[in-house]
This record gives C-alpha cells, sequence and structure tokens, in this order.
C-alpha cells in the first residue's frame, strides 16, 4: 500500500495542467476510500476463495493514460454485418456504428459506486477514457455490436483501469458481443468496471469471450439497474484465462424485470477463474437465472460465489441457480458458495451445486473403439 501511495501524488499532480480540479479532487477522495477499505485479502469472506489477491499485490505502476496505441483494427474483424467498437488499452480508440439511434462518445464523468468495494474505489480514482453507449426511446439496434477490446504489447502501465457506461432507454433493445484480444504475453493487472442502466422494458443480450490469455490478471466489474419489464441477458465464454475475477452486481428495481447470468468454462494448467454475482431482487414480480458450467483440467480452480437477495416487499419473486463442474484431473479444483437471503415470504428460489469426475463408463466405451483417452475425454467434456 505505501509503494502505491507513493505513486498517486505524482500522478494526481501531472493531472492538474489537463483537467479541472474537481475531478482530481474526486478521484483522489476515491484513492481514499480504497486505502481505507484497504487491498483485498483472503481474511474477507467476498475474497476468501481468491486467487487474485496474490496478483494484485505485484503491481503498483498506476498511471491515467490518454496515449492512443497504433494497431490494426481490420486485421481481427468479424465476417459479418455489425457495428463496432475499438478499445485499445482500455481507450475509446474509434468507432463504426451507423445506426441513428445509438449514440456513442467518451466517457468520463465515472458514477461512483457505493459497493465497498475496494477495486472499484481505485477504478473510480484512475480510469482512463472509455466510453458511454446510448439507445434511444423505443430503438431497436437492428445489427449486433461488436466491442473489440485489444491488449496491445506497449500498454501504457502494468496496471490499467478503464470503465465504461451503457444506457438503453426505454423499450430500446441492443446485442453486445465483447472480444478480448490479447496481442500481449506480458504481465498486467486490468481493472475494468461497466455500469449498465435499463429503463422500464430495455433489452440487452450480453455476450463475451475470455480465450487463451496466458499472463495477465482481470478483473471485470458490472453494476446493472433494470427497470420495469426490463430485461438483461449476460453469457460469458472462458478458455484458459490465466486469473480472472467477474463480479456481477444485479439491481431488479422494477416489477417483471428479469435477469439472466451463465457463464461457460474449460480451464487447464493452473489457470483460475472466480464468479461472484449477487442478485437483488428489490420490486416484486421478478425473476432471475444464475447458471455456470466448467470442465477442469490439470491444476487449474474455478469459484462460483452466487446470491440471491430477497427485499421483504419483493414478493411473488422466481430466482434460481444452478453450478456444475467437472473435475477431468486429481489436482482440479471447484468451491462453490452458493448464498440465499430472502425476507418475503411469498418467493420461489432454489439453488444448487455439484462437481465430479468423468464418467468412467462413458470415457471406458469411446476408447473401446479406439480413442484415446485424451481424446475421449475431449467428446465427454
Amino acid at each position: 500500500m505505501d509503494q502505491i501511495s507513493s505513486a498517486i501524488d505524482k500522478c494526481f499532480s501531472s493531472l492538474i495542467t489537463d483537467t479541472d480540479v474537481k475531478n482530481v479532487n474526486d478521484r483522489k477522495e476515491e484513492f481514499n476510500k480504497f486505502k481505507n477499505t484497504g487491498i483485498p485479502s483472503n481474511k474477507y469472506e467476498n475474497w476468501k476463495y481468491s486467487s487474485l489477491i496474490k496478483d494484485i499485490n505485484n503491481f503498483s505502476d498506476l498511471t491515467i493514460s490518454k496515449k492512443k496505441q497504433n494497431v490494426n483494427l481490420k486485421k481481427n474483424l468479424f465476417d459479418f454485418n455489425h457495428d463496432k467498437i475499438f478499445l485499445v488499452d482500455g481507450i475509446l480508440f474509434d468507432a463504426d456504428v451507423n445506426e441513428k439511434g445509438l449514440k456513442i462518445s467518451q466517457y468520463n464523468n465515472f458514477k461512483k459506486i457505493g459497493n465497498n468495494n475496494p477495486l472499484v474505489y481505485l477504478n473510480n480514482a484512475f480510469a482512463c477514457n472509455g466510453f458511454e453507449l446510448e439507445v434511444k426511446e423505443n430503438f431497436k439496434v437492428k445489427k449486433p455490436l461488436v466491442i473489440y477490446n485489444y491488449f496491445t504489447n506497449q500498454l501504457p502501465s502494468t496496471f490499467i483501469n478503464f470503465q465504461h457506461k451503457l444506457i438503453l432507454n426505454s423499450n430500446s433493445e441492443l446485442v453486445v458481443f465483447i472480444n478480448n484480444i490479447f496481442q500481449t504475453n506480458s504481465k498486467f493487472f486490468c481493472n475494468n468496471v461497466t455500469n449498465i442502466e435499463l429503463k422500464d422494458g430495455a433489452i440487452l443480450k450480453n455476450y463475451s469471450t475470455h480465450e487463451n490469455n496466458k499472463s495477465s490478471s482481470l478483473f471485470n466489474f458490472y453494476n446493472v439497474d433494470l427497470g420495469y419489464s426490463s430485461n438483461f441477458e449476460y453469457f460469458n465464454y472462458i478458455n484458459n484465462t490465466s486469473s480472472c475475477r467477474d463480479e456481477i452486481n444485479i439491481n431488479l428495481n422494477g416489477e417483471n424485470a428479469f435477469a439472466s447470468l451463465a457463464n461457460l468454462q474449460n480451464l487447464d494448467q493452473k489457470y483460475n477463474h472466480e464468479s461472484k454475482w449477487v442478485i437483488n431482487h428489490n420490486k416484486e414480480n421478478t425473476k432471475s437465472s444464475q447458471f455456470l458450467k466448467t470442465a477442469l483440467h490439470d491444476s487449474s480452480h474455478s469459484v462460483f460465489q452466487g446470491k440471491i437477495y430477497v427485499n421483504s416487499i419483493a414478493q411473488k419473486t422466481d430466482g434460481y441457480q444452478l453450478s456444475r463442474a467437472l473435475l477431468l484431473s486429481d489436482l482440479a479444483k471447484f468451491t462453490a458458495k452458493p448464498e440465499l437471503e430472502i425476507y418475503a415470504d411469498d418467493v420461489k428460489c432454489s439453488h444448487g451445486s455439484s462437481s465430479g469426475s468423468i464418467d468412467e463408463d462413458s470415457l471406458f466405451y469411446l476408447r473401446s473403439r479406439g480413442i484415446d483417452e485424451k481424446d475421449a475425454k475431449k467428446n465427454d467434456d
């Protein structure tokens, strides 16, 4: 902490010349909250099983960078008709959007989330210029929006922070796909905060992938507020990501709101992934679903902490949660901590978790037909 604190004054003093004093003071206030809360520790319940703890302490190179790196944006484009946002090392680099109801701009006015999360405080203090996306009322975006998120071999520091915001106004619809592209094998820590606001009747489908990230450490925090009859669907595919924690806080603030969270994971070597999800049912007649499925090889480790909270006024709540893990090695590990916190009496909530090794009969069947053990396990997945 002392090492980080010594760098803070130098970083903030350099901002005085190119931004307003209030912005700098707000950032200092958030950093003081981070210092008072402290670096996450396994002593805290929310971080008890986290492998990210050791990674955080290895990085103190904190800067607020606005420098744009040179990237070939055409190299990784998908071959279908879609709108595009390009992020390079956390900074909004470019956008190619041809829909009049979709507005994209640089995001500078960071939202302060009071959830007592030290890494969110740190993000508020150091976040660089991300993007703000807004869909106008009653507008249904026809094409999917792909966010190409590049991490280059010219990172401005080893500890990068960025923040984005999405607003879907009443009765609007959008499909987003986040494609994380790692162009570097250097070690770095990425702290990403995304704020999402869905007004009444809005629908957002959010898909993302994290693949073949061999050395970096990632912390992704989503705060999602849903209004009346709004719908949020989230799907994340994780394939051999070195170290990652995805934390999602959902607030169902309007009747008939619905949220669905789903993770599909495949981890090997010593890779680890954490999913910490909290869905708050704050109004009646709201529904939610949490589903995680993971295949673990070698010495990999997956952690699932899922919570369903039901407010006392949230009658007729329907909450579902399930996690499943397939252990493909004696050294692989799955840790699950499902939680229900219910203060209403007319609700339907359930949770379940299971883990186990591969079915030996299925494995024997495949091997008896000439398939070697390694390929047989892949088929059984």
